[in-house]
């Protein structure tokens, strides 16, 4: 387990970038404060003399490559310029540089990025209409595709691959699930003729220009900010090379168990196909592509067990996906969108 946010270390990072906000044109009574730990740490930070807030991303140390972040900021720089997305402008700081390297008092070396603080809040997951913003993220997420088929990336652009191995194979980026929180004997017979299956049927669908490319791959509700009629797509520090419709996926995060489930997946096919038709097969690909991610976020869980959201909901997680694995084996599992 990693030991990458105890709460030594998030003190260090906090004092860290208090002392470097002058590097985004901050004033000396600005301070930031802690939102959010994940796979970085991200802050807040607010100047009380001009009113500005801006957002600040420590990244986790060895997660990503100073080029891979570049290469972040470059696709979101291209969608906003293309008016695909709304989302969070990446800030110069005052080295010119979108990419601060920093050092914290206990010698903590990390990269540091920042951007607009946007207005508009995260879908509340508890109040009906969910389903209405599934939609949209559904059509934006369409949107998105076809911006990545057609654009022309930088020869150095680079990003890790989110391919079966990556995701929930021998390298699996986030952990073995062999290791989830409180995983029973039983549940891991189920896992694994789960993943047994999920590969086959990978296999098959096979990787092309056409269904694998660049996508955000964590577009569920942490990452997207209701404003108003508009929804906010941010935080692509997951973004890379995968399956196309792997984003289907990701928005369903940690709500597969939610008995809503199967209404917000014909929600977001819906709004996808407002841009672009999917065809029956890709179709039957979605409950495959969606286990096949709710396995990955239960390793996921193990792998970050100093964040508190894992502490309070791993073992949790396990359970369900111990049970959402059963009903996909017994072909119970999102049926309503499989075409």
């Amino acid at each position: 387990m990693s030991k990458e946010y105890e709460p030594e270390t998030v003190a260090d990072l906090t004092d860290m970038v208090n002392s470097s906000l002058h590097l985004w044109y901050m004033g000396p009574k600005a301070s930031a404060r802690l939102i959010n730990l994940s796979e970085n740490a991200t802050f807040i930070a607010s100047d009380p003399d001009t009113g500005k807030e801006i957002v600040i991303r420590v990244q986790r140390t060895g997660y990503s490559s100073e080029e891979a972040i570049r290469s972040e900021i470059t696709w979101i720089k291209a969608l906003c310029d293309d008016k695909v997305i709304d989302t969070a402008s990446p800030i110069l700081n005052t080295n010119g540089d979108y990419v601060a390297q920093t050092v914290s008092k206990k010698g903590e070396h990390r990269m540091v990025v920042a951007f607009e603080k946007l207005a508009g809040s995260e879908p509340n997951l508890e109040l009906d209409g969910l389903e209405h913003w599934f939609e949209v993220l559904g059509e934006i997420t369409a949107k998105m595709h076809i911006q990545s088929r057609s654009w022309n990336r930088p020869y150095w652009f680079t990003r890790r691959v989110w391919d079966y191995d990556g995701i929930v194979g021998k390298n699996a980026f986030w952990g073995s699930w062999r290791d989830s929180i409180n995983l029973s004997n039983e549940g891991a017979v189920y896992i694994e003729k789960t993943l047994e299956k999920v590969k086959s049927i990978m296999d098959e669908y096979g990787i092309d220009s056409k269904n694998f490319g660049v996508i955000h791959s964590d577009l569920r509700a942490t990452n997207l900010l209701v404003d108003g009629d508009k929804l906010h797509v941010i935080d692509f520090d997951d973004m890379g090379y995968s399956w196309y419709l792997f984003d289907f996926a990701a928005a369903l995060s940690f709500m597969e168990q939610d008995e809503r489930a199967p209404l917000l997946a014909k929600s977001w096919v819906k709004g996808y196909e407002k841009v672009t038709k999917l065809s029956d097969y890709e179709k039957s690909l979605l409950p495959t592509l969606s286990i096949m991610r709710r396995i990955e976020i239960t390793a996921w869980c193990a792998s970050h067990f100093e964040i508190p959201f894992c502490q309070e909901n791993a073992a949790n997680v396990t359970e369900n996906t111990e049970r959402l694995c059963r009903d996909y084996l017994n072909g119970n599992y999102l049926t309503s969108c499989a075409g």
